[in-house]
């Protein structure tokens, strides 16, 4: 297996702290169509299956991105600069968050923050399910690092497997989140939030490994080699 894949959903579950903090507040706001904890546990699935169904795809396309570097030979060359764009993040806090989109990209994204407000307590299915692909839209430091990790992945496909999977690890603490309807305790929150920049400074030496190409196993492979012609004398 690929170790990035394993490092995707640990990444999600130590970043759960600061999905806490950032989706928390919008799993908690979401009514259910119910009062059973059947019907809540429903809505939470489906809320967070919309959230994890647009990691997926944002991961397919910058698996397609990194598939075209590979392709290009820039691969490597962008699996070292995102690792130590990863490790800044960690030396210089909410550095990612700090940086400004340009302003077209701004007004889209107060654009998604109306739909979101405006759908949020809608309680049919397939509202959930949008209010859920809404919220996997809205900035987040965690989720560009992962679309780093799914653009350093050599196929589309391995790029939503990431996304999908750093999603994954986040469900433990959001379906619990909502189906107990109160935040985590402070001792928790602590410990996944230490645990965060470990995990993510992990996945950036990763990346940085495996852009040297130094011949570790499944680490840092080395690059491959054409097998050299052979010509018959006749």
């Amino acid at each position: 297996m690929n170790p990035m894949l394993a490092t995707a959903f640990v990444l999600g579950m130590a970043g759960s702290a600061h999905c806490v903090g950032m989706c928390g507040p919008i799993a908690l706001a979401v009514p259910s169509p119910g009062t059973g904890w059947r019907a809540r546990l429903v809505s939470t699935l489906i809320l967070n299956s919309g959230r994890v169904s647009t990691y997926a795809l944002l991961g397919t396309a910058f698996g397609m991105f990194g598939a075209g570097l590979a392709l290009a030979g820039l691969q490597q060359v962008v699996s070292i600069v995102a690792g130590a764009v990863l490790l800044l993040s960690i030396l210089v806090p909410g550095a990612v968050e700090r940086w400004s989109p340009a302003s077209r990209t701004a007004i889209l994204i107060g654009r998604l923050r109306g739909a979101l407000a405006r759908n949020l307590k809608r309680t049919a299915p397939e509202a959930l399910f949008l209010t859920g692909a809404l919220n996997g839209l809205l900035p987040c430091g965690l989720v560009y690092a992962s679309a780093i990790g799914a653009a350093s992945m050599a196929t589309a496909q391995q790029g939503a497997l990431f996304m999908a999977l750093f999603g994954a690890g986040t469900l433990p603490v959001l379906i619990a989140l909502r189906m107990s309807g109160s935040m985590l305790g402070l001792s928790a929150r602590a410990w996944l939030r230490r645990a965060s920049p470990v995990l993510v400074s992990a996945m950036a030496v990763v990346l940085i490994l495996r852009g040297l190409e130094l011949g570790i196993p499944l680490v840092s492979p080395s690059p491959a080699t054409v097998p050299a012609q052979v010509t018959a004398c006749h």
